[in-house]
């Protein structure tokens, strides 16, 4: 299969103020690719059908700090681990929903706030919380900075 039209960079798709980008979990492993997402999209959407669910847990949980945006994971759910992960700085909040499996499919439906996320990324030098501190180099796109609460 050959696509219609290629890509270098990953496209970034704009729905109002969300902006997100799409790789399929082969493209996750192309550092290059999420390089190219840094500070440009609030998420990144990865559907997969894949077995290797370990490489993907540490893929993911990468992505979402090199990239400092959210990442939704949807795999079949035979192999399981489907989720929304955030760069959070508790532990315990990184994961906004999680799951494993399942005998039938189903919709599971979680929450992301990119406008908290993006007033953490906004500021200069990053707060102590909600969110892990931006990665060194990151540089929000201008058209997604604001300005912050208070």
């Amino acid at each position: 299969m050959k696509p219609e039209k290629r890509w270098i960079t990953p496209p970034i798709i704009q729905h109002g103020d969300f902006r997100f980008s799409l790789l399929i979990c082969s493209e996750l492993t192309n550092i290059s690719h999420r390089v190219a997402l840094r500070g440009d999209v609030d998420a990144l959407f990865v559907p997969e059908w894949n077995q290797d669910i370990e490489t993907f847990n540490a893929l993911v949980e990468s992505a979402a700090l090199d990239i400092h945006a959210y990442i939704i994971q949807c795999n079949d759910r035979q192999y399981g681990d489907s989720r929304i992960r955030g760069s959070f700085k508790d532990s315990w909040k990184r994961d906004v929903l999680r799951v494993k499996g399942g005998i039938t499919d189903y919709c599971v439906v979680g929450e992301i706030d990119v406008h908290a996320l993006r007033q953490f990324q906004s500021i200069y030098r990053s707060p102590d919380k909600p969110f892990k501190p931006v990665p060194d180099g990151f540089e929000i796109e201008h058209s997604r900075k604001m300005l912050p609460e208070g």
